[in-house]
């Protein structure tokens, strides 16, 4: 008598489904995996100077920049120092700056190379020049709704936030792209756009880390008009004695 071979050929069959189901399960996995774009380290960085690479970083494309962008916060606390080069029409530059300054969630500091020196609150700042008594002003409600718009304004460079009311038509680039800040490397989202104002462009780079405007650059075609580039960043709370007035009034304090 022949020994049925029902049962293999059943075997046979069942091992092949569960190989069809699990393959299955895996394309449709993958379908759902968001395509990702690691920003490159630039070839000539050295050893240590840049991050390592975090595992994945979703693809930022013109069409979703903004909604990314609306996902970050500004750090409460940090010191960093700024240039600032404006440009004649032919692209030289016609005058330079140096900016420091210092945050907390409650008072800002500014002190530029010409010697001029603000300190901010929500509801008034001071200014003063080095050697001379301060002169204090309420702050009127113009210059924004938050004290990182306030601080914006004072410092001559834009909030970034804006770009969220961009028409994303004007937006031209996206993506991530690394910023070497005095030898040290960090991930940040850019975005070149219209401006609708003379036909300019902006670039702006903003931090993934600290949520900060780290470089932005207005050009009129190749001509530069503004740059703006932060030159040192610490993530860290000042010193409270950098808030303290000529006359001696601590602004924490009060």
């Amino acid at each position: 008598m022949k020994q049925s071979r029902k049962p293999l050929t059943f075997v046979i069959i069942a091992v092949l489904c569960v190989l069809a189901l699990l393959s299955f399960l895996f394309l449709f996995r993958g379908a759902e995996t968001p395509e990702v774009r690691l920003a490159e380290i630039p070839a000539d960085t050295e050893a240590g100077g840049a991050p390592d690479n975090p595992a994945s970083l979703i693809e930022i494309t013109p069409d979703n920049v903004q909604s990314v962008i609306a996902t970050l916060e500004r750090t409460e606390a940090y010191s960093r120092t700024i240039s600032q080069t404006h440009y004649w029409a032919y692209g030289t530059a016609s005058s330079a700056a140096e900016i420091e300054i210092w945050v907390t969630p409650t008072a800002l500091r500014i002190t530029r190379d010409n010697g001029e020196n603000m300190i901010l609150t929500a509801a008034e700042f001071h200014i003063w020049f080095e050697g001379r008594p301060h002169q204090t002003r309420p702050v009127t409600a113009g210059l924004g709704e938050s004290l990182e718009q306030i601080l914006d304004e004072f410092q001559g460079i834009p909030s970034y936030e804006t770009v969220l009311e961009l028409d994303p038509a004007q937006i031209i680039e996206a993506g991530y792209v690394l910023q070497n800040i005095d030898g040290v490397y960090e991930y940040t989202i850019y975005l070149v756009f219209e401006t609708g104002v003379l036909g300019y462009v902006d670039r702006y780079y903003i931090s993934l880390s600290s949520g900060l405007l780290i470089t932005m650059v207005t050009i009129d075609g190749d001509i530069p008009i503004f740059r703006m580039e932060t030159l040192s960043l610490t993530l860290e709370a000042p010193e409270e004695d950098v808030f303290t007035l000529p006359d001696g009034t601590n602004v924490l304090n009060d």
